[in-house]
This record gives structure tokens, C-alpha cells and sequence, in this order.
């Protein structure tokens, strides 16, 4: 008995002493993992693309550089726009602050006519909540798209990667499938590929998630009269890669531009009122339908891997911690020893408990 529980606390032990190890690796070698992560992803996702293209063009960096031309171009032109439109928005940041003030007086003076004990002042109101905490999500937006030194040098190095994993993609794969037995080569090549259809099958989803919640906040804002829509709703639609907190970011910047520039109550309202119920949509039928079931994982390893990742890596942390417990689960998936952890994180968790019962009977 006290050997078994000896064995217990040392199997323990050594599993917290490695997973202090891991964190400690992930966090100080952020700058370099992040930027290789996100290059794999790339590599993965642009490779039937440049597959296409190198039937046509036999020069293998030719072939590569022409695929990674199909994606840059169309960032560049949306890039372009995007600089533009939010230069014009910066400028008139000053005045917002001032309009934030009139538009609350509105609000307010409407409130204490329909609920006159309440005589709510905004000059008390705006100093408890004070400008940074209205204006945070700007700067915080303001903070992820103005290009910094350490951003460009993580894009060039994510660039780099990818180009040269797709160049030497051949070699690459060989080489991992040739580090296991021979006995289990097939089964390896097997987990290989369900990793690389997971990858791109989560980014081709979440790229359409993007583009029709664009299309939907865009014109939802048009119709409500809001200055750039367009711009606001794209914005939005590509925020909503940050689970949960892009969503909410993405939703108040509208508001809190249309609390400060139109004359109107009705239209902020309007604002909120529509992104809460396109987050509805998108949360219940849009996301689930186009990415979940390319990511079979649970709500709850979902919001742990998002909290694991996020709390060493930020939000490129939060970005790619759904495919990455992803392809954690389909590893763990392909090993007699560690099927019952697969089990346990699949979004099919309670249809599964059958499988517990006989790993453990294999066990006895």
C-alpha cells in the first residue's frame, strides 16, 4: 500500500515539475514558438494551393512565392483600405471624447424624464468611469494594428518559416514519419494527415466565419446609418478570431462611435442591440455549423486551453489554443495509452464513457 502510494506522489511530482518545465519554455520562448506556430498553420493551409500551382510551375519557389501571392495580395488590398479609413477615425478622436459627454447628457436627460428619482448626472458618471475605460477598446484596437518593430519582425519570421516548410515539405514529412517504427509508419502517416485536414479545414471555416459575419455587421450598420460601416463591420468580423473577447471588442467600438457622432438615441441602441443579437447567430448557428465540427473538443478543455494559452502567449495565445488542443486531441487519439485523455477532451464526451470502462478492463 504505501509503495502504490509512494509511486502515486512521485508519478505526481514529476508531472508538475514537467508541466512547470513547459511553461516555463513557452513563455520565455514566446518570441520564437508563436511566429513557427503560426508558420506551420500558413504552410499547412496554403499547401493544396501551392500543390495546384507547381503542376503548372515546376520551380518550386516560384510555385511557393505565386501561393503565398494569392494570400498577401488581398491582405495588402484590405490592409490599404483599413489604414485609411482608421487614419480618418484617429483624427477625429478628439472630438469623440467631447460627443461622448453630449451623447450621455441625451441618454440620461430621457432616463431621469422616464425615471425622475433616479437623477442620474453624467459629469458624476463620466468620473467614475473616467476617458481610459471608454476609450480602452479604441486603444486597444489602435494598440493591435498600428505595425510595431517586434509585430513586422514576427510576421517576416512567420513569412520565412512558412516559405521554407513549404519548400522542403518533402523532406520534412519523411523525416517525422521516419522517426517512429516501421510497424506503425501507415498509422503515423494516418495522424499526420486528419492533423493537416483539421488545420485547414479550422482555417478555410473560420475564414468564411470572418467573412459572413463582415457581410452581416456591414450591413446591419449601413441600415442603421453608422459613418464606415463597412469598416466597423469588417473589423468586427476579423476580431471574432479572438474567442470571446473579439467579439465583445468588436461590438463596442461601433457603439461607442455612434454614441459619440450621431444626434440620435436610437442609433447606439440600435448598435448594441443589433451585435448582440448577430452574436447570438454567430455563437448558436454560424460558428457551430462551419468550424465545430472541425474542432471536436468540449466547452471545457476549449476554455482551458484558451486560459492555458492566452495567460502565456496573449492573444495570439487565445488565437491558436482551439487548433492546437485540436491536434493534441488527434494524437492523443492514435495511442492505445492515452485514448482514455482523447476521450475525455472530444465534444462527444458523454457518448463516450464506454470507452473508459474497457481501457480500464485492459488495464486490470
Amino acid at each position: 500500500m504505501t509503495d502504490s502510494v509512494n509511486s502515486t506522489l512521485r508519478n505526481v511530482a514529476h508531472s508538475i515539475i514537467i508541466l512547470i518545465g513547459v511553461g516555463w519554455l513557452l513563455k520565455i520562448g514566446a518570441p520564437i514558438i508563436i511566429p513557427f506556430i503560426f508558420a506551420i498553420f500558413l504552410a499547412v493551409f496554403l499547401y493544396p494551393i501551392e500543390y495546384k500551382i507547381n503542376k503548372f510551375v515546376k520551380w518550386k519557389a516560384v510555385s511557393v512565392i505565386l501561393a503565398f501571392l494569392t494570400l498577401i495580395v488581398p491582405f495588402l488590398i484590405i490592409t490599404s483600405l483599413f489604414s485609411y479609413q482608421l487614419l480618418t477615425i484617429l483624427d477625429s478622436l478628439p472630438s469623440i471624447s467631447s460627443n461622448m459627454t453630449k451623447g450621455l447628457d441625451r441618454i440620461l436627460a430621457k432616463v431621469n424624464d422616464v425615471i425622475p428619482f433616479l437623477n442620474l448626472d453624467s459629469d458624476e458618471l463620466m468620473k467614475k468611469t473616467e476617458d481610459p475605460n471608454l476609450t480602452g477598446p479604441l486603444k486597444f484596437i489602435g494598440q493591435g494594428l498600428i505595425s510595431t518593430t517586434s509585430f513586422l519582425t514576427s510576421l517576416g519570421m512567420t513569412l520565412i518559416y512558412s516559405f521554407l516548410l513549404l519548400y522542403y515539405r518533402n523532406s520534412i514529412s519523411k523525416f517525422i514519419i521516419y522517426q517512429s517504427e516501421k510497424s506503425s509508419r501507415a498509422d503515423f502517416k494516418v495522424t499526420l494527415v486528419k492533423i493537416k485536414e483539421t488545420i485547414q479545414s479550422y482555417i478555410g471555416g473560420l475564414g468564411l466565419v470572418v467573412v459572413i459575419l463582415s457581410v452581416l455587421n456591414s450591413i446591419g450598420l449601413t441600415l442603421i446609418g453608422i459613418d464606415y460601416a463597412i469598416f466597423w463591420g469588417t473589423l468586427a468580423g476579423i476580431l471574432a478570431i479572438i474567442p470571446y473577447v473579439g467579439t465583445l471588442v468588436g461590438g463596442m467600438l461601433p457603439f461607442i462611435y455612434a454614441f459619440a457622432n450621431t444626434d440620435t438615441s436610437w442609433q447606439p441602441i440600435a448598435v448594441l442591440a443589433y451585435y448582440l443579437f448577430i452574436q447570438q447567430v454567430e455563437g448558436n448557428f454560424i460558428t457551430p455549423k462551419i468550424v465545430g465540427d472541425k474542432v471536436d473538443i468540449n466547452p471545457l478543455f476549449a476554455i482551458i486551453s484558451l486560459v492555458f494559452f492566452g495567460t502565456f502567449w496573449g492573444v495570439a495565445g487565445v488565437i491558436l489554443a482551439l487548433p492546437i488542443i485540436s491536434i493534441i486531441k488527434i494524437v492523443l487519439s492514435n495511442f492505445e495509452g492515452t485514448l482514455a485523455y482523447a476521450a475525455v477532451m472530444s465534444s462527444d464526451m458523454n457518448n463516450n464513457a464506454g470507452i473508459f470502462k474497457r481501457i480500464a478492463s485492459r488495464n486490470e
